[in-house]
């Protein structure tokens, strides 16, 4: 059973309910959370971790409940069900959570819904969609689904109704050989170590991207579900390519890449959506601070302007934070992390414009555990001016 751990809150610090920090601990020593998403709720937060299991070399779901102040309620364990993904979608119409994860006896992608009490409210099989590797929401209130089929080696992208109805989609092939196939297989049993930066999302109404493995590399594709692609930023295997992206107005993206060790933050750029181009040639030099491999994600912030943050990591083992300008300048950088070394795992906008970041920490050196930072707006004005 999970624990709080303890909680860092000077005096001239803000109240409880608008900034917190918190490290949860838990009375198994040897226990090992993934944390991977967080989700704000109508009364606190649910975090979706993987967490070890004894029976699959697949990571199980965990779900743990946080009160408005950071303060850890309770947990729960979907014993059926393996290797959940992000990202969480709250549907305010029911107050329920969804995310996916994985029928370990089919491998069939599952939709599952959960109250505010952690108490599962549908499960919904998805014929024929097998390994669940993306999520993220459309604005028609839909779900985007990545996903690999290990019979015809070949990338799914699909649209999936909250009562996880497949509505449209299409497939695209990984290339032949099982080399890919290998790389995804081990992502799933060995994420913590080298993530693969799955990732989907939606440019405009009808028209969508996934960053998966395509034509043998691991690349960013452009799709309006036909055929054939209408665009595609070429990765080199999975050595080169793009860890986030962001879609900005006027046809502009916010962009995170990496080549073999090096990485990269584009505040701003433009992307082809149309015919092939390569993310080599998009590398502006190495941004040395970041580690390798690391998680990243991009996210929109507005406190009467706009702005971007990239979040990841350092090599010091810090939280990275860079706020960008809408004009891609450089506004502001937050490091979450001192003594312990500290990992990333997700990051979202409170409904008070606070900033929820999730990560892990290591407790003694080498128990890690889950951390969970609220930044409030009136400390974001300070990091953002």
């Amino acid at each position: 059973m999970l624990v709080p751990l303890f909680l860092s809150c000077a005096d001239d610090e803000p109240a409880l309910s608008e900034s917190f920090f918190k490290i949860y601990d838990d009375f198994d020593l040897d226990v090992s959370y993934r944390p991977i998403d967080v989700i704000e709720t109508v009364d606190g937060f649910i975090i979706l971790a993987g967490t070890e299991l004894s029976k699959s070399d697949f990571m199980g779901v965990r779900l743990i409940k946080i009160d408005e102040e950071g303060t850890y309620e309770f947990d729960s364990d979907l014993d059926d069900y393996v290797v959940p993904i992000g990202n969480m979608y709250l549907n305010e119409a029911d107050s329920n959570s969804y995310f996916f994860a994985m029928n370990p006896s089919t491998l069939e992608a599952v939709l599952i819904a959960v109250n505010p009490q952690l108490e599962i409210q549908s499960e919904s099989s998805i014929s024929g969609i097998n390994y669940p590797l993306s999520s993220s929401i459309l604005s028609n209130g839909n779900l985007l689904l990545q996903s690999y089929d290990p019979l015809t080696q070949e990338t799914e992208i699909s649209e999936i109704g909250l009562d996880g109805t497949f509505i449209g989609g299409n497939s695209y092939s990984i290339g032949p050989g099982d080399d890919v196939q290998a790389e995804i297989i081990n992502h799933y049993l060995n994420a913590g170590e080298r993530p693969l930066p799955f990732f989907c999302g939606e440019v405009s109404s009808g028209n969508y991207y996934f960053n998966g493995f395509y034509n043998y590399s691991f690349s960013l594709v452009f799709t309006d579900f036909s055929d054939s692609p209408n665009g595609v930023v070429q990765g080199q295997s999975s050595n080169a390519g793009l860890r986030a992206v962001m879609p900005l107005s006027g046809g502009s993206f916010a962009v995170a890449g990496f080549q073999f060790d090096a990485n990269f933050q584009l505040a701003t750029t433009a992307l082809s959506t149309s015919g092939t181009s390569s993310s080599v040639d998009l590398f502006p030099g190495n941004m040395a601070e970041i580690k390798p491999y690391s998680p990243t994600q991009i996210i929109g912030y507005n406190d009467g302007a706009a702005y971007t943050i990239f979040a990841t990591e350092t090599k010091g083992r810090q939280i990275l934070l860079n706020f960008y300008t809408e004009n891609g300048e450089i506004s502001g950088v937050h490091r979450i992390g001192y003594l312990n070394p500290f990992t990333f795992s997700s990051i979202k906008v409170a409904g008070d414009n606070s900033l929820i970041v999730l990560g892990t920490t290591f407790v003694a050196g080498r128990f890690e555990r889950i951390t969970l930072n609220k930044i409030s707006a009136s400390e974001m004005t300070e990091y953002l001016n």
